[in-house]
């Protein structure tokens, strides 16, 4: 165990805190991963269920995700800061499981989504709230990320190229073409 680190605030460029929070999780220091939780845990619930769809899996994608920190931080480079390099590998882990969803042929989560929604009376939103998953459910993985993590995570074009490995500017089109799409399909009948 080695000394307690202290999460570096959000949006932090601080290279030398950030180097020193790798270390730590590569020594397996309980208390930065406390730390880590309450800092980016709700963010990275909220990313992983924006891409899988459904509480478990989110929460299962979030707890992989710290345990591959632990195995990588000692690949940590600093080249992003820690919070982008951890949400790259949490929408890289949901990627894995969505490979396997579809391995599997596993659409279930939305289906349960929708009936759950059912179940009570539907308002407007929950309508447009579960045609706009739908939608985002048939849209290639980058876009998906891009889209999610830029209109509903609040992420920067420059922070979505650096989780995603693309540029800023591809970050920019591919949101500009996934709006574009998503605008078309949604004026079609469902």
């Amino acid at each position: 165990m080695t000394g307690f680190v202290s999460v570096p605030p959000a949006g932090s460029s601080a290279n030398a805190d950030d180097q020193r929070l790798a270390a730590a999780c590569a020594a397996g220091d309980t208390r930065v991963f406390e730390d880590l939780y309450h800092r980016f845990g709700d963010k990275m619930k909220s990313i992983a269920w924006n891409h899988l769809g459904n509480v478990s899996d989110a929460e299962d994608a979030v707890q992989e995700t710290f345990l591959k920190v632990h195995r990588a931080a000692k690949t940590y480079t600093g080249e992003a800061s820690f919070a982008t390099w951890l949400y790259r590998i949490l929408v890289n882990t949901c990627y894995d499981v969505l490979r396997k969803r579809k391995r599997r042929l596993d659409d279930l989560p939305l289906e349960e989504e929708v009936e759950s929604l059912t179940r009570t009376a539907l308002t407007v939103d929950d309508a447009k709230r579960i045609t706009l998953l739908k939608l985002l459910r048939e849209l290639p993985e980058q876009r998906r990320s891009v889209f999610t993590l830029f209109e509903i995570e609040g992420l920067s074009h420059a922070e979505i190229g650096h989780i995603l490995g693309i540029t800023e500017g591809n970050s920019k089109w591919i949101l500009f073409a996934t709006k574009k799409e998503l605008q078309e399909k949604w004026k079609r009948p469902q």
